[in-house]
């Protein structure tokens, strides 16, 4: 194996070990609940696309959710939206396609079963998620909050990390604020960019990364 070969298996196996530790850690600092994995229309190959299509929606899902909140309780500020963390990978079969994981904090009561969560990303998010897939397989499975359940999906998400792809969605995620005691330094992901500005419009200001995204 040539010396440059040898050095970029290297530095792709420490970045995936990173990645996953860097996946372990997200989810002991959240109380990760639900993981849904879900497909896109087809042709939907094209990053930009992908990560507009996401924060798309992830609003729409915030509207749901806040309209199932419990309206009975008054005062508490502004609304605790659960904590969602974003993964994309390509289809294995090489055709470039993109699916997502979603890893979810708890949703209120009227959403958080089994049943209703099956309704929500078969029928109700495909209504309104234009990009999303209406035949494709969803599947949703309830994460048990132990470490063996924590290492399998830190495992899981981060198995397709290369120096080309990382699976981490850093712009759609809700990561945990990380900085150093003194200064805070930020890093960018590699590949990970903003989707493009409108034409005429202003090119939105570059939203760093936190300290712990530092994995290269």
């Amino acid at each position: 194996m040539k010396p440059i070969q040898q050095e970029d298996r290297q530095q792709a196996q420490r970045l995936k070990r990173n990645i996953k530790c860097l996946i372990h850690k997200e989810l002991h600092s959240i109380n990760p609940w639900w993981l849904i994995s879900f497909h896109y229309r087809d042709h939907h190959s094209k990053e930009d696309e992908l990560l507009q299509d996401v924060a798309d929606l992830k609003r729409k899902l915030h509207r749901i959710i806040y309209k199932s909140r419990d309206k009975t309780i008054k005062g508490a500020g502004e609304y605790p939206y659960p904590r969602m963390l974003f993964f994309h990978e390509t289809s294995h079969q090489g055709t470039g396609q993109f699916h997502t994981h979603l890893i979810v904090e708890k949703l209120p009561e009227s959403l958080n079963t089994q049943v209703e969560m099956e309704t929500l990303f078969h029928k109700r998010l495909p209504q309104r998620v234009k990009a999303l897939s209406k035949w494709k397989s969803t599947d949703i499975q309830r994460i048990n909050p132990d470490e063996p359940d924590y290492r399998r999906i830190s495992s899981y998400l981060g198995k397709q990390t290369n120096l080309v792809l990382i699976a981490l969605d850093p712009f759609n995620s809700d990561l945990s604020p990380r900085t150093n005691e003194k200064k805070s330094t930020y890093y960018y992901l590699p590949r990970r960019r903003r989707p493009a500005a409108p034409p005429d419009t202003a090119a939105p200001e570059e939203k760093p990364l936190p300290q712990h995204l530092s994995i290269l």
